[in-house]
């Protein structure tokens, strides 16, 4: 997946984001209404296809090594 796909799946998500929740009248957030429950299995691997692909890159990077010493510290003040 290049940046150039990456950025643009990350406008689509936030844009979604955007659209799942409506304001009413008195300035409550209610949850929009659920999407039509009728995708075809082809349309919903897809989908599939295109979360994985963002979200693959993240899984793939190393964990920074300041939560790594985090982790340790943890660790080692639960042995008595």
């Amino acid at each position: 997946m290049t940046e150039d796909d990456k950025d643009k799946a990350q406008r689509r998500m936030a844009v979604d984001a955007s659209k799942s929740a409506e304001r009413q009248d008195d300035g409550v957030l209610e949850p929009a209404a659920k999407p039509d429950a009728s995708m075809s299995p082809a349309l919903q691997a897809h989908i599939g296809r295109q979360v994985r692909a963002v979200f693959d890159s993240v899984a793939e990077e190393p964990v920074p090594e300041h939560l790594l010493r985090l982790l340790k510290d943890l660790d080692d003040s639960g042995e008595n």
